[in-house]
């Protein structure tokens, strides 16, 4: 036994906790583009000739490439002088970033110019299109979005500018979740898993109760991207995974297709940008909410026309979630049942349950359609697959919420994660 009382083997791996980040090693291309870019410029103004810089938007990618694009000053309009004006802006921040080796966040180059580019979005666009343009990631201009996610439980960040982030201070709020560029080392400590969490007020809580420190599992850390999931807190996951590979990663999502979506996002990346490079991480497991979470608790009736038929949920399946199904069924054994049903809702959980809308049941079948059109069929595809067959048959989405009104999250929690980590 160890001085701390822990077998010889675990000591070992707290040892070796402490794990470097590797360096961006992408900027030094994104820099080398840049600074041509702006010897062709210098290069026009001395000639006198009209200033281009080449141009592609991410949105070309969905269908007909407009490789050739170029941005032109002074243009033939007065718009087009000024999307140069704002493209050339944000070149140079990018610029003066990676030479400083600082970085630079996207709300503050809106802050700094506001009459130039009028909107946040404006400058997250452009952003995207000059990574996209020069083959880069975002992140390797120097460029980074505010950050978003929240991190709570027994790890600790030592940034490359010797400041040190205890995680475990925190108690209900957690920390900013910092760019993974900023990072010179991780402690893991006696971290054994990892679960990111859709909804904020859920990690809060669990922050609260300092369950990463009590759970039955083994220690742990929570992530939040509140919701969708940005970039960074993407690309910080992926990060963790590389260099930590032993890590179990669990994703806590809502019982609906949004939550299947984000699931899905934090697996395989978003086809709006599917360039970058390093953000998914396609072992992550999905803790649930699963069908069999809810069902349990609640009563339901085949017999619907005892219910009425005015209800979204006795309507008859559209010939387009039809043409789903046969396709689902088509790569999966085993029979869905025959008609939807209805579900009765009970206990306290009623304003966590609720029937779908007709933007669920069309979010549901683009997913489905993406899951089906994607490479191969393995277990956990097919498991994504029947829960959203059973969501629509039982016209029924449930909020994370709904197992806490069930009873502790906490119990229900411990108990998933001791099932999946034995798994």
């Amino acid at each position: 036994m160890s001085l701390l009382g822990l077998p010889h083997a675990h000591s070992r791996a707290l040892r070796c906790a402490l794990v470097p980040i590797p360096c961006n090693g992408s900027g030094g291309g994104a820099l080398s583009q840049i600074e041509t870019l702006l010897e062709s410029i210098l290069d026009a103004i001395s000639n006198g000739d009209e200033l281009a810089i080449p141009y592609r938007t991410v949105r070309s990618t969905r269908g007909e490439d407009r490789g050739g694009e170029v941005v032109r000053f002074p243009g033939r309009t007065a718009q087009e002088a000024k999307r140069f004006a704002a493209l050339f802006r944000i070149i140079e921040l990018s610029h003066e970033a990676l030479v400083s080796g600082n970085l630079i966040t996207k709300r503050n180059i809106y802050y700094q110019n506001i009459d130039m580019f009028k909107s946040q979005a404006v400058v997250d666009n452009i952003v995207d299109n000059l990574a996209f343009t020069l083959g880069v990631g975002r992140g390797d201009l120097n460029i980074v979005a505010a950050a978003k996610g929240l991190i709570s439980g027994d790890i600790e960040f030592l940034m490359r500018g010797g400041a040190v982030v205890q995680c475990g201070l925190s108690r209900d709020s957690g920390f900013l979740l910092p760019s993974i560029n900023s990072i010179d080392k991780i402690d893991f400590r006696a971290t054994e898993w990892l679960l990111v969490i859709e909804k904020e007020a859920t990690f809060r809580t669990l922050a609260a109760s300092q369950f990463t420190h009590n759970c039955r599992a083994g220690q742990g850390v929570i992530i939040t991207a509140k919701g969708f999931p940005d970039l960074a807190t993407r690309r910080f996951l992926c990060t963790l995974s590389s260099v930590r590979p032993e890590l179990r990663l669990f994703a806590l999502v809502d019982f609906d297709p949004h939550g299947i979506a984000i699931l899905r996002t934090f697996q395989n990346g978003s086809k709006r940008l599917e360039h970058e490079d390093d953000v998914t991480v396609p072992h992550m497991r999905w803790l649930g909410v699963r069908s069999g979470d809810i069902i349990s608790h609640i009563s339901v009736f085949d017999d619907l026309a005892s219910q009425g038929t005015e209800s979204q949920s006795s309507q008859e399946v559209s010939s387009q979630e039809s043409l789903v199904y046969s396709e689902v069924d088509s790569q999966l054994e085993g029979d869905r049942p025959a008609k939807r049903q209805k579900i009765k809702r009970i206990q306290d959980a009623s304003e966590s349950i609720a029937p779908l809308t007709q933007g669920d049941r069309k979010k549901a079948i683009d997913v489905m359609k993406d899951i089906c059109a994607g490479d191969g069929m393995d277990l956990e595809v097919g498991d994504l697959l029947l829960e959203l067959q059973m969501m629509m048959m039982l016209n029924m989405k449930a909020e994370i919420q709904a197992v806490d009104n069930f009873g502790n999250i906490t119990e229900w929690l411990d108990e998933k994660l001791e099932e999946f980590c034995l798994h």
